[in-house]
């Protein structure tokens, strides 16, 4: 296939995908909110690696929080919810700038696989368990669904990474040049997150996604 059908057909399907995209997000925001105690909640909110979404829904999200900071290693601009301060701060998630239990809350959708090897995911735990005070939520794709999330293509995510590199050209997904991704299992993201529940979310029966969340014990 010669690269502008190659784009072409990516395009198309990026496209046809932004509903079911955005349905999928929806229910982890969902759940997100009913975990921490639905709509208006107040307090504070760390958003680690986060940004507006496709079409805005974590903004919406951030509606519900009396103040949120988002970390980021990429500062990109966003239009705050009214009411709402947002603050963007350019931040590792593996070493956050801020004190032990500096937020009431801590979400993070889809980051941890990016942020290297297994050490670095434990560093990136150990923050999210470190600066929240009531809990965490965070979420990563699951190593087990077929297709994997970044490229679009089959059982991806199994291969050496040299076999990788030769297949990723062929992406449909928003991943067009190799990068490492290091998706996890849910036995992983238990260890990552041991005092957490950890389910599956999304597809029915073997969900795409996984989600650690956690509320702490108030003293």
């Amino acid at each position: 296939m010669n690269v502008p059908l190659r784009e072409h057909l990516r395009e198309t399907i990026l496209e046809m995908a932004k509903p079911l995209h955005k349905n999928l997000r929806g229910q982890k925001i969902e759940l997100f909110l009913d975990f921490v105690g639905g709509a208006s909640l107040g307090g504070r909110l760390l958003d680690v690696g986060g940004g507006p979404g496709i079409d805005g829904e974590f903004l919406q999200m951030y509606a519900n929080f009396g103040e949120v900071v988002v970390a980021n290693r990429q500062v990109r601009r966003l239009e705050a919810p009214n009411g709402v301060r947002v603050q963007l701060i350019e931040a590792d998630g593996r070493s956050l700038p801020f004190k032990s239990w500096s937020f009431d809350w801590v979400f993070s959708n889809a980051v941890i696989e990016h942020v290297g090897s297994w050490e670095d995911q434990i560093r990136f735990a150990n923050e999210i368990r470190r600066v929240s005070s009531k809990g965490y939520f965070v979420t990563t794709p699951n190593k087990f669904f077929p297709i994997e999330p970044h490229t679009l293509l089959p059982f991806y995510q199994f291969l050496p990474a040299r076999v990788q590199q030769r297949a990723v050209p062929y992406s449909v997904g928003y991943l067009r040049q190799y990068a490492a991704v290091h998706l996890l299992s849910s036995k992983q993201v238990q260890e990552l997150f041991p005092e957490a529940r950890v389910v599956s979310l999304g597809f029915p029966i073997l969900g795409n996604s996984l989600v650690a969340f956690h509320r702490k014990v108030q003293s």
